[in-house]
């Protein structure tokens, strides 16, 4: 049988131009002939011996032959082959090259910056109250070094601590007067921070019999301080309270912002606020990113509704973020005044910012026309990248000489807290109104409405626990426990009535100092020591022209002007306080006396500046109106009319604060000063008939008015007589 001559695999004609097949024969075989076909023989077929050496040459050959292609393959292949460790594996683990170790982390990381504050203030009291006991003859060595002197304290050192800075210290960073401790609570918190910072020095908590032995210290210190041991009166507000507060805030002109959109902002604060009982700090910074505008398919087949979605970011928050809410507000219709809808405020803050993705947006018109497509529950109101970043509750700042927004800036909380207390006593509150009203009125209607379970209460408030809602958020004030136990039905509005903060509100209560109070105020020994050190201070640099005075002389005036604003602070409070028990004395023997009739409000002077501007009445005009109709079409156009118009208001430059001494008081004939006369003229003054202020009005009109003759006419018949 022929045998078949030895040849070369077919695939071996393509080796030199596909080197990846090249590679893989490489590495997936190490036999020498792998390149070729084995060669097929007859089993009864033997080779000659004769030519036996001459074929083993000839084999060793292409062995060698086969052996220099396969090296040259080889090389070839290292040279295109890529380099994978270059790129990492996915298998393997990297390297331990990170920067940052425990210690660099602070042990207060994640906490509130407030926290931090108050953790600095006690370790900062405690290293100066140790350098004035370094001071003392035969002080211990310890004394020198706060750390050591916290690690070696005794419960009498912590004693005498506390009765320092109750009964001694005065003075904080630059010399500042400090306010100083008037309620039990607050040496409470002095004694939390300072535990903390003994526990962070000496790495274990102080023992129970020394803890106890503070405790009955601060209890002897309570009293012999005269420390209010009450906590602060948790007055709710309701939507009751707001509305009229709101309206104060549009319409009072005895305080004035640089730009009208500030005025607005803190009527939307009020909203935000009462529904969704956020805290300060959450609702001012807001950004346009927490907000998610959309128009909603309504399910019980009406038209479109505008809705927004809340979900405040800046929460509390301790080894993490808490789980944020979403509080979803749609539009009501033919609901609560315009003063206090939240879509008619923000909408016009968005159309005045421009904030739409969609340039065709820019009105409320436009929005009513928009409906979720086929299929769809809502249509997204997208808005601008480069708002995202934006601060709902932005800063207006006073920038060359021009009131600016600055959008990437938030309003403080130290600038609401001052605004919000000028306008509450421009609106008769007792007491200045603060945020935290917000949480403990809807806290209360949460608790009590029998829609919201404890559980969901203590999500939407952030509440671990009923703890916390009970210890401080439970209104105190309990009204209609007379009915319940009469078998009666309490009455729920007469309860909101008198527990709210409304009920102490009374417009005649008195925000400015009178002449003869503040020369009261002038009487005060603190004031006048002050104006001494100052006076002789004055006196010593006229006399050496030393310019090392001039600092100082700076800060007594500084202290002069300090101590004079804190008496009459002080004593604008005391007067404030008093005002209800002395007025109503006033009211009763007035209405006793059959004088019903309060004209004290019409003897004020006006004041110019009082005045509103057109804007103003503008804006008003559209914001205070009610329903007139049952039209839906009606209802849209009043509401965007309000919406228009707080758009329109935003840039209106308002002037800034007012400056100068308030109006003073027209005087009663009774307080009026009496000035001897002669008695002549003291009878023409009796003689003369008293006139009201309309009639005097009247009679200066007529007075400028140019006269007309016009002719007579006969009183029986129409003939006019020349």
């Amino acid at each position: 049988m022929a045998r078949r001559r030895p040849r070369r695999a077919a695939s071996s004609s393509s080796d030199d131009d596909n080197p990846t097949d090249k590679l893989f024969r490489t590495n997936t075989s190490s036999e020498p002939d792998c390149g070729y076909e084995t060669e097929l023989t007859d089993p009864d077929w033997s080779p000659p011996r004769a030519g036996c050496e001459g074929r083993k040459h000839q084999w060793q050959q292409q062995q060698q032959s086969h052996r220099s292609r396969q090296a040259s393959a080889v090389k070839h292949d290292a040279e295109d082959r890529i380099d994978l460790s270059l790129y990492g594996s996915l298998d393997e683990d990297p390297p331990d090259d990170t920067d940052e170790n425990l210690s660099d982390v602070p042990s207060d990381y994640g906490g509130s910056k407030h926290t931090r504050k108050k953790k600095l203030r006690a370790k900062t009291y405690w290293a100066r109250y140790c350098g004035r006991k370094a001071l003392e003859p035969a002080a211990a060595p310890r004394w020198s070094d706060p750390a050591e002197a916290i690690r070696a304290a005794t419960a009498n050192d912590v004693h005498r601590f506390f009765n320092w800075i109750l009964g001694k210290l005065k003075r904080g960073q630059g010399g500042r007067r400090l306010k100083g401790f008037k309620k039990a609570d607050s040496l409470e918190t002095e004694w939390k921070y300072l535990h903390n910072h003994y526990v962070k020095m000496t790495g274990e908590p102080m023992s129970d019999k020394m803890r106890d032995d503070i405790r009955r210290g601060m209890r002897s210190l309570i009293d012999k301080y005269k420390l209010d041991d009450q906590v602060r009166d948790n007055t709710p507000v309701y939507i009751e309270d707001m509305i009229p507060f709101n309206e104060t805030i549009l319409s009072t002109r005895e305080k004035r912002f640089h730009l009208g959109i500030q005025r607005l902002l803190l009527c939307f604060y009020n909203m935000l606020g009462l529904f969704t009982v956020n805290r300060e700090h959450a609702i001012l910074n807001l950004q346009y990113k927490d907000l998610l505008l959309t128009v909603q398919r309504d399910p019980h087949g009406g038209p479109p509704v505008p809705m927004v979605d809340f979900t405040p970011r800046c929460v509390k928050k301790k080894m993490g973020m808490k789980n944020l809410n979403s509080f979803i507000l749609p539009e009501i219709i033919y609901g609560i005044s315009l003063v206090f809808s939240p879509h008619v405020f923000l909408f016009g803050f968005l159309f005045h910012a421009n904030a739409f993705e969609n340039p065709s947006l820019r009105s409320m018109e436009d929005v009513r026309r928009l409906f979720p497509e086929d299929g769809c529950q809502e249509m997204p109101l997208p808005l601008k990248h480069e708002m995202m970043d934006c601060y709902v509750f932005c800063k207006v700042d006073v920038v060359d000489g021009e009131a600016r927004i600055l959008r990437d800036t938030p309003m403080t909380a130290g600038a609401l807290d001052s605004q919000m207390k000028s306008l509450s006593e421009i609106h008769g509150f007792l007491n200045p109104f603060y945020s935290h009203q917000f949480r403990y009125g809807g806290g209360k209607l949460l608790d009590e409405s029998g829609f919201v379970s404890e559980a969901q209460r203590n999500v939407i408030m952030n509440h671990a626990s009923s703890r916390t809602f009970i210890r401080h958020y439970r209104v105190r004030q309990h009204s209609g426990l007379q009915e319940i136990m009469c078998g009666l039905d309490p009455d729920e509005e007469w309860g909101r009535a008198v527990t709210r903060m409304s009920r102490y509100r009374d417009k005649r209560r008195p925000r400015h100092l009178s002449d003869a109070e503040r020369a009261s105020a002038e009487e005060d020994p603190e004031l006048q020591a002050a104006i001494h050190v100052h006076e002789s201070l004055a006196d010593l640099y006229r006399r050496t022209q030393d310019p090392a005075l001039i600092p100082l002389l700076s800060r007594r005036q500084q202290e002069v002007t300090n101590t004079r604003r804190r008496l009459q602070d002080r004593l604008k409070h005391v007067l404030r306080q008093d005002f209800s028990r002395k007025q109503a004395v006033i009211d009763i023997e007035r209405q006793l006396s059959g004088s019903a009739v309060n004209d004290e409000h019409s003897q004020q002077v006006p004041r110019r500046e009082f005045e509103m501007p057109p804007a103003q009445i503008h804006l008003l005009e559209n914001l205070l109106t009610w329903p007139t109709s049952d039209s839906l079409e009606d209802e849209w156009q009043r509401r965007n009319k309000g919406v228009g118009a707080v758009t329109e208001y935003c840039d209106f430059p308002e002037g800034g604060p007012l400056r100068g001494r308030p109006p003073k008081r027209r005087l009663s004939p009774e307080e009026a000063p009496q000035k001897v006369g002669s008695p002549a003229k003291k009878a023409r003054l009796e003689d003369q008939p008293t006139i009201s202020r309309q009639e005097e009005k009247n009679q200066a009109i007529e007075k400028d008015t140019p006269t007309v003759s016009e002719p007579e006419k006969c009183f029986q018949c129409p003939k006019k007589v020349s």
